[in-house]
């Protein structure tokens, strides 16, 4: 039986529903393994535009810095130091793949890239933090296939495991060399088995590839023809409803977190989704050109605002404070100082800007009171506005910016 030959894998549609996922990634599979009791590995990305990158490789950017500032070395040093006093748990003895596995894990930066055997969990990783924005994506790796290019074998070895022999541990201990060793490590990437030295690494039923000196090892081979590693998309706008799908079919937080408190990020997110997401929901104003100020842009109130209630409900853009005089110093051209005049607020020594000018809010558009012009809004101590009185429909809203 050779786990390595496949015929071509079928073309491959958005994903909308986990049926649809579900139906691809048995063709996949299929045409991968035919007969075989194998199965590919998967990885959920939350930006379909993001490469198979390991987090390491996103620090320095060739794999000769890496090397000549010794700087996963350094990191290897510092966790395997540090982490006994963190955990009940460490690896036995000085397994340098068990502690690797760990780093991973927990999020030290490293050569390895996760995977699963859960094609769900992948699909569940995917999507749980995207916010709708942005397509996500499953991976589907054939590992069998990706050893036999790199150590022209079709297998995956379990470096850290009981029983494995020594032939087998210097086959792919050139990926993972002692610390501080002046190594040379392969070009091409390799696919292992952990050791279930966390609990985490168990549920999530987890398994890694190992980079090498190419960045861009397995994006590469995803451009080949025939190739080994598939992508599947799912669309922004299909993001939460696989998610509650997800959820439905049992695949929450506390499935591949379980403790407390991944039970907890399941129960909230199970009531949240639940919620209508309506984008005219607690929108009472809109932008249009300025009455008060001719030839700006002003806020106008889109259905009558009562007295002391607040015209931006749900508005919760993020305020970055920056000291006056340090901003002052900056040399910036008139039209990034106009920014900071026009969409700032300040208070004492201090300007309050959102935390980049991208994300202006509504609330950023209003305008002073000047004279002649009466303020009918005004900020309290957190920057929440408050309509001093009632504001008719059409009516342009003009701030008292003084203070609480």
């Amino acid at each position: 039986m050779n786990p390595t030959s496949q015929g071509s894998a079928p073309a491959l549609g958005p994903i909308e529903s986990i049926g649809d996922y579900l139906k691809q990634i048995a063709g996949i599979k299929a045409a991968w393994f035919k007969d075989q009791e194998l199965s590919p590995w998967y990885r959920g990305q939350k930006r379909a535009e993001w490469p198979l990158q390991p987090s390491l490789y996103r620090i320095l950017s060739t794999f000769d810095e890496i090397l000549e500032s010794e700087i996963e070395d350094e990191i290897r040093e510092e966790f395997i130091v540090r982490a006994p006093i963190f955990s009940d748990f460490k690896p036995a003895g000085d397994d340098d793949w068990e502690w690797y596995f760990l780093m991973q894990h927990y999020g030290a930066p490293t050569r390895l890239l996760d995977w699963t055997q859960g094609s769900l969990l992948a699909l569940y990783f995917a999507v749980k933090n995207n916010p709708g924005h942005y397509d996500s994506a499953v991976w589907v790796l054939n590992p069998y296939r990706l050893n036999k290019r790199s150590i022209k074998r079709s297998e995956v070895i379990p470096p850290s495991a009981q029983g494995i022999s020594q032939s087998d541990k210097r086959l792919v201990k050139r990926w993972l060399p002692a610390r501080f060793s002046g190594r040379v490590i392969p070009k091409n990437p390799i696919a292992v088995f952990p050791t279930h030295v966390a609990r985490r690494i168990s549920t999530q039923r987890s398994c890694f590839t190992v980079h090498g000196k190419d960045f861009v090892g397995l994006d590469r081979l995803e451009r080949m023809p025939d190739s080994l590693v598939r992508k599947l998309i799912i669309p922004s706008f299909r993001v939460r409803p696989v998610k509650r799908e997800l959820i439905d079919s049992g695949i929450d937080e506390s499935t591949i977190f379980p403790d407390l408190d991944g039970l907890g990020r399941a129960v909230a997110e199970e009531y949240s989704l639940d919620q209508d997401l309506w984008p005219h929901l607690n929108v009472l104003t809109r932008l249009q050109p300025s009455e008060a100020y001719p030839g700006k842009i002003g806020v106008f109130a889109i259905f009558k605002i009562k007295k002391g209630g607040r015209p931006f409900r749900g508005e919760n853009e993020e305020i970055v404070w920056l000291e006056k005089k340090l901003l002052a110093r900056q040399r910036l051209p008139k039209s990034t100082r106009m920014l900071y005049k026009e969409f700032s607020l300040e208070r004492r020594e201090r300007v309050g800007c959102p935390t980049n000018f991208n994300r202006l809010t509504v609330a950023w558009y209003l305008k002073k009171a000047k004279a002649g012009v009466k303020a009918n809004v005004k900020p309290d101590q957190y920057f929440e506005f408050h309509a001093l009185r009632n504001i008719a429909v059409g009516e342009e809203l003009i701030a008292d910016f003084s203070g609480p």
